[in-house]
C-alpha cells in the first residue's frame, strides 16, 4: 500500500501521459494508466472493513474484571490465513535424500496419509480452520496500570478429505472402525474408520473435540469431518490512557495497540483504532463487554 497517496497533486491526464513519453512508447503508456491509478487513492484498492467502530464516548478507565456481553458480541474480520507447510520446519531428511510428498498432497489432504492397514490413518492431519469467532472472553484492568486478557475461539469447522486423498494408498470401505477396542464391530465405510483416529487426535490436541466424518454429498468416495474449536491464548501487560477515550495496551510480547473504548459503568466498548486488532488475536476489531458476575461467597 501506498501511504498518502490520495494527497498528491497530480498533473493533468495529457501532462502526465507527456512526462512519460520516450523510447518504447507502448510500455510508456502502461506505466502511465498504472500511475493513474495509484494517484486517485488508495481506498479504491483496499477491502472495506467488515466490523464497524463501536461507541467511543470515553469515560473513566475501566477498572476491574469484565466477560462478553450475551450472545458473545464480538466482531472479527474475515482473514484467509494459509496453513503452514510443517515440512519445511525441521524436516526430517532421510539418508537417501528421499524427495517430500508433491506439494499437492499438502494442499488438499493437509498431510493426511490413509493406508490400508488395521489403522487408517498413517499420517494425521492438521486441524485448519480461518477466522474463528470468539465464544468466550475475560479482560481485567488493574488500578495499577496492568491488564490481562483471556480469548477463547469457538465454532464448528469442516475437513475436506477427497477421494484420491482417501482411497490412494490402500485404504477401502468395509473394514473394522476401531479394531483395537471393538474387534467384533461392524464393517463401516472409509469416512468412518477415519473418524476414530482423527477423533483421539482432536483430543490430544485438547482444543478439537467432537470429530465425525460421513461420505461428502458432491464426492461420495471422500469425506467431509466436521470438529469443534474451543481454543484459548491469554495476553497481558501495561496500559496508559492517551486521552478521554483511548487506551494504548502494551503488552508484554507484542507491538502496543490504541484501542478506543466507551465506559458506560456496567458496560464497556471496545475498538482497535485505526484497524488494529485487539489483544494480539488476529482480526478481532470489537467487543461488547459487561462486568463479571461476582463468586458466589
Amino acid at each position: 500500500m501506498i501511504g498518502s497517496a490520495s494527497t498528491l497533486q497530480p498533473l493533468s491526464s495529457e501532462g502526465r501521459c507527456a512526462s512519460f513519453k520516450g523510447r518504447g512508447g507502448t510500455s510508456l503508456v502502461a506505466l502511465c494508466e498504472i500511475f493513474a491509478v495509484l494517484t486517485t487513492g488508495c481506498n479504491m484498492l483496499m477491502q472495506n472493513p467488515h466490523c464497524p467502530a463501536l461507541n467511543s464516548c470515553g469515560g473513566e478507565i475501566p477498572f476491574g474484571d469484565w466477560v462478553l456481553s450475551p450472545g458473545h458480541p464480538s466482531c472479527s474480520e474475515d482473514l484467509y490465513i494459509p496453513p503452514i507447510d510443517t515440512r519445511l520446519v525441521d524436516a526430517t531428511l532421510p539418508p537417501a535424500r528421499t524427495p517430500p510428498p508433491e506439494p499437492a498432497l499438502f494442499d488438499w489432504c493437509i498431510l493426511l496419509v490413509t493406508s490400508g492397514g488395521t489403522n487408517i490413518q498413517a499420517s494425521p492431519p492438521r486441524f485448519f480452520y480461518e477466522s474463528g469467532p470468539i465464544g468466550v472472553a475475560t479482560v481485567r484492568y488493574e488500578t495499577d496500570g496492568h491488564f490481562s486478557a483471556g480469548i477463547t475461539r469457538t465454532g464448528t469447522y469442516t475437513l475436506d478429505f477427497p477421494a484420491y486423498c482417501m482411497r490412494a494408498f490402500g485404504a477401502v470401505d468395509g473394514r473394522l472402525a476401531d479394531p483395537a477396542n471393538n474387534p467384533n464391530g461392524p464393517p463401516v465405510n472409509i469416512c468412518k474408520q477415519l473418524e476414530v483416529p482423527l477423533r483421539a487426535s482432536g483430543l490430544g490436541e485438547g482444543s478439537y473435540p467432537n470429530t465425525t466424518c460421513e461420505p461428502n454429498p458432491a464426492d461420495p468416495a471422500g469425506c467431509l469431518c466436521a470438529f469443534d474449536v474451543m481454543e484459548t491464548g491469554s495476553t497481558s501487560g501495561s496500559y496508559q490512557k492517551l486521552d478521554a477515550n483511548t487506551l494504548l495496551h502494551l503488552p508484554n510480547t507484542n507491538f502496543p495497540g490504541k484501542v478506543t473504548f466507551c465506559n458506560r459503568g456496567d458496560s464497556i466498548d471496545l475498538t482497535g483504532s485505526d484497524g488494529q486488532y485487539l489483544f494480539d488475536q488476529p482480526g478481532l476489531r470489537t467487543m461488547n463487554l459487561v462486568r463479571a458476575p461476582r463468586p458466589m461467597p
